[in-house]
């Protein structure tokens, strides 16, 4: 084997860490990153299973049940652990439902972001000039005046 080779084999540095593990090693490394992740996973395994995780049927009332308080005030029961509205629906089966919608409208508003924000971005660097312009002026009249 030829020395040049040798040494250019043993100078080699390791392969760079792949992006998604390079972004996970950064991203691990803030709490608060963390905990937000934390709150979204959960919130998002809530809405996948609420009809398996929620205690009470969404829309069912209980009349005998009207307007109870959460378990930790006095007249509260285990049954309804946050308690229940004016007609009787218990208030954290219907805040597990709820989760479906206001994670269905946060995913359809990124989404609908992201599709105007390449359309726009792909207007901009086809025609720039006058094109390129006009998005900057509407910008920055809309965020300052």
């Amino acid at each position: 084997m030829p020395a040049d080779v040798v040494i250019a084999t043993s100078q080699r540095k390791s392969a760079p860490p792949h992006p998604l593990l390079e972004t996970w090693y950064y991203f691990r490394q803030n709490r608060g990153a963390l905990l937000g992740l934390a709150v979204i996973l959960v919130l998002g395994f809530l809405a996948i299973f609420a009809d398996v995780v929620a205690p009470h049927p969404p829309a069912e009332q209980y009349r005998d049940a009207l307007l109870k308080p959460p378990v930790w005030q006095a007249g509260g029961s285990a049954k309804f652990l946050l308690g229940t509205d004016d007609i009787g629906r218990d208030i954290l089966s219907r805040m597990i439902h709820g989760a479906r919608v206001s994670m269905l409208v946060g995913i359809i508003v990124i989404t609908l972001g992201l599709i105007l924000g390449a359309v726009l971005g792909l207007i901009a660097g086809f025609f720039g000039g006058i094109a390129d312009i006009a998005m900057d002026l509407h910008f920055i009249a809309s965020h300052y005046f």
